[in-house]
């Protein structure tokens, strides 16, 4: 027999999915949904030609970066090593992605992608090549995942001078969506992780950090506090 609250409970986290749901499909996200797209395309290609030659994805890939490097740095944003890698990207990206593409006009949303594909992937290389005196490769759409996250962390405060009343959770409830508080969420993890992997060791060796990570999560805060300053600036009475 069922117990009322769980009955309850049940009923509350129907309603919550249901409500997330109807937010996320109600988004016009095409930048997103061609990015995603790209993503998944090129990684049939990465499989089907890493099946023709019997060898791992990410080892074919890597391979890439020898024999095409000007292709293969081109791709990089959109390359990935192998299926969890992919999985991992491609879920941000097209969540949190679709539920921010909205808060910016088209063009600079596009802007803001370019911008965080070139300098998460210069920020990813950098971070191993600094030291290292090897080739080093850096590749996948985390660079972007992480640019979205980055800038959903803002969306719960977006527009609000940051106050009591503005951290709230009833505040934070009565100005974002059930899709803006998820991707809130991601937010806050994605910093957990920027910040841990700056923490935690071995320092200053090539395995010491994700510069893609990193780099890409401060473009998307870094925007977010564009937006927000812009806000402000329109809110001012003329």
């Amino acid at each position: 027999m069922t117990e009322p609250h769980e009955e309850s409970l049940r009923s509350l986290l129907a309603r919550g999915a249901s409500a997330l749901a109807v937010d996320v499909r109600d988004r016009d996200a095409p930048v997103t949904a061609l990015v995603v797209a790209s993503i998944l395309v090129v990684f049939v290609v990465q499989a089907v030609t890493a099946v023709r030659l019997d060898a791992p994805i990410g080892v074919v890939t890597a391979s890439v970066f020898v024999s095409e490097p000007v292709l293969a740095w081109l791709l990089s944003p959109l390359l990935h090593r192998d299926l969890p890698h992919l999985a991992a990207n491609v879920v941000v990206l097209a969540f949190v992605g679709t539920v921010v593409e909205p808060h910016f006009r088209r063009r600079d949303y596009v802007a803001f992608l370019l911008a965080a594909a070139v300098l998460a992937g210069l920020g990813g290389y950098l971070s191993k090549a600094a030291f290292t005196v090897r080739p080093v490769t850096a590749y996948g759409a985390s660079g972007l995942a992480y640019a979205v996250a980055g800038y959903a962390l803002g969306l719960p405060v977006a527009g609000v001078s940051l106050d009591r009343d503005a951290l709230s959770v009833y505040g934070v409830l009565d100005r974002t969506t059930p899709g803006e508080r998820v991707a809130a969420v991601f937010g806050v993890a994605a910093a957990a992780t920027v910040v841990a992997d700056v923490a935690t060791g071995p320092y200053l060796t090539f395995d010491w950090l994700n510069g893609a990570h990193a780099v890409g999560f401060l473009v998307g805060v870094w925007m977010t506090l564009v937006h927000r300053r812009g806000r402000r600036r329109d809110a001012v009475p003329a």
